[in-house]
């Protein structure tokens, strides 16, 4: 089974209207996903076979997106730091 793999685009506008997108012709034959939130719109198109969509959008409405780069930067212990016992915690027991 082949995998379909998908692009995301989220659009920021501060008045929260997107009317112009979700009524473009060329955009809306080709969207598989749509969420809206506050002043935020997510669409999400199958990658194969739409180039030529992707382009038209990164152009016709690039400075609208907002990118996508949420990282999880969480440290992650033994690789970006030594974790450090607390030694008040410890009690000594001698039996």
């Amino acid at each position: 089974m082949e995998k379909m793999n998908n692009k995301y685009y989220v659009f920021y506008r501060e008045n929260d209207n997107f009317d112009d997108i979700l009524k473009d012709s060329n955009i809306k034959r080709v969207i598989h996903l749509k969420i809206k939130w506050e002043c935020h719109l997510m669409i999400g198109i199958k990658e194969s076979g739409n180039d030529r969509h992707f382009s038209y959008i990164g152009l016709k409405y690039g400075d609208d997106i907002k990118r996508l780069d949420t990282r999880d930067r969480t440290p992650v212990p033994g690789v970006d730091y030594v974790p450090k016992k607390d030694k008040t915690t410890f009690k000594k027991h001698i039996d």
